[in-house]
């Protein structure tokens, strides 16, 4: 998106309340649009641009570096330097296309990977020392604000154990369970910061899937 306000003058001397109203403009996929407000948000990109929202918008700067926005998220438009800040706006993948990407992706490193709906299950994984039974399935649920928002919950068979204890902030049985069959139990678990869960337009680069699952190793290192 190219974005920039201006100040019009009445004849260099001087300007009334209406030219001195702060005008902005948005590049979505090469052509400018008016906009008369210092935010916008990420559907009123994807209006402007005539793409469903659901595709999500990436922001493209001038260094061809790419942001995928958070459903919702709003941009406040701010003017550069003399020239207008090199920025612009595309559609994203589908929500579809951009989950099968990333499965493809979690394939390469679990070919048995099983995907039910919006459903993953990773079958016996290794877990550290203390886990019982070990190896176990896990899973876990894709979120309808994904990719904007990252997966919330690490799902396993209900049973298993850190050194004969239940474990901390764990639930069992699992207030919604996995299309999986048999009964299952969930740990509360989440990124870090979820603020800095950005995924890029590019599904290999920036946050992903992937990284999420192998993030679960953190927790069961943790122990009980």
């Amino acid at each position: 998106m190219n974005e920039h306000r201006e100040h019009e003058r009445d004849g260099g001397c001087g300007c009334d309340e209406h030219d001195r109203r702060e005008r902005f403009c948005v590049n979505t996929e090469g052509t400018e649009h008016p906009w008369e407000h210092p935010r916008i948000s990420t559907e009123e990109i994807a209006r402007l641009g005539g793409w469903d929202p659901a595709q999500g918008v990436i922001e493209v700067h001038a260094d061809n570096t790419e942001r995928t926005l958070a459903p919702g998220e709003v941009v406040h438009l701010r003017p550069g330097h003399a020239f207008c800040r090199r920025v612009r706006w595309k559609r994203g993948l589908t929500r579809a296309d951009r989950i099968s990407a990333e499965v493809a992706l979690l394939r390469r490193i679990f070919p048995d990977l099983e995907q039910r709906e919006n459903w993953v299950r990773l079958p016996r994984l290794p877990l550290p020392t203390g886990w019982t039974p070990s190896p176990s399935d896990v899973a876990f649920q894709i979120s309808d604000a994904f990719p904007g928002a990252p997966p919330y919950g690490i799902f396993v068979p209900a049973g298993l154990r850190f050194n004969g204890a239940v474990p901390q902030n764990y639930t069992e049985p699992a207030g919604s369970s996995p299309p999986f069959g048999g009964a299952w139990g969930v740990f509360s678990w989440s990124v870090a910061d979820g603020a800095d869960w950005r995924p890029s337009a590019s599904v290999e680069h920036g946050v992903n899937l992937l990284q999420w699952v192998r993030g679960f190793t953190q927790r069961f290192l943790e122990g009980a």
